[in-house]
C-alpha cells in the first residue's frame, strides 16, 4: 500500500497533516463540541490533552501506514476547521473515509469539497479494492455528503452500537 500525497488542495481548502503543536487549540473546538461529535464513535474528547494525543496518534498512523486523518484548512482564513481522511473500518478491515468539521463551518459545502478530493486521492494512491464510509442513519448531512461524492449506499449495518449506512466506491 502506498501513501496519499499531501497536501490535497481544492478551490477553498487545503488538506494537510496535523501539527499537534499548532493545531490542538483549533481542534478542541471540534473534538470537544458535543453537537459536532454527536455521531462520532466515542463522542467528545475530554479536553486539550486528549485532543493533542489524538493528533499525535494521527502523525504516528501517517508514518506507519501512509494514511490517517488530516487537518482541513480554510484557504481564505488559514484556519483549521476540522479533519478528513482515512481510518480502518475494523469489522471488515477496509479503508474508511471520514470527516468532522467545526460547527461554524457547517452548511458551506466544505465537507463535500474535502471528501471528494480525499476520496479521489485515496482511490488513486491506496490500492484498495474499495473505500467505504460508515454514516450514522440519523446523520442526514453526512449521508448527503457520501451520496454527493459518488459513494453508493450498500446496506444498513450495526456499527458502534447504532444503525449506520455502509457506503462504498470501487
Amino acid at each position: 500500500m502506498s501513501e496519499v500525497p499531501l497536501p490535497i488542495e481544492t478551490e477553498r481548502l487545503v488538506v494537510r497533516p496535523f501539527d499537534p503543536d499548532s493545531d490542538t487549540d483549533a481542534m478542541v473546538a471540534v473534538y470537544c463540541d458535543a453537537e459536532v461529535m454527536r455521531f462520532i464513535p466515542g463522542g467528545t474528547l475530554a479536553g486539550i490533552d486528549a485532543v493533542r494525543s489524538t493528533l499525535e496518534t494521527y502523525t504516528e498512523e501517517q508514518q506507519a501506514r501512509g494514511f490517517t486523518f488530516w487537518a482541513v484548512v480554510e484557504r481564505a482564513s488559514g484556519a483549521v476547521i476540522g479533519d478528513i481522511g482515512f481510518g480502518v473500518f475494523e469489522p471488515t478491515g477496509e479503508i474508511e473515509l471520514g470527516w468532522t468539521l467545526a460547527r461554524d463551518s457547517w452548511g458551506r459545502g466544505y465537507a463535500t469539497e474535502a471528501a471528494a478530493a480525499c476520496l479521489s486521492a485515496g482511490l488513486a494512491h491506496l490500492g484498495a479494492p474499495r473505500i467505504v464510509a460508515i454514516v450514522d442513519v440519523e446523520n442526514i448531512a453526512s449521508l448527503r455528503v457520501a451520496e454527493r461524492i459518488g459513494m453508493a449506499w450498500i446496506e444498513t449495518v450495526e456499527a458502534y452500537g447504532r444503525p449506520h449506512v455502509l457506503f462504498a466506491v470501487a
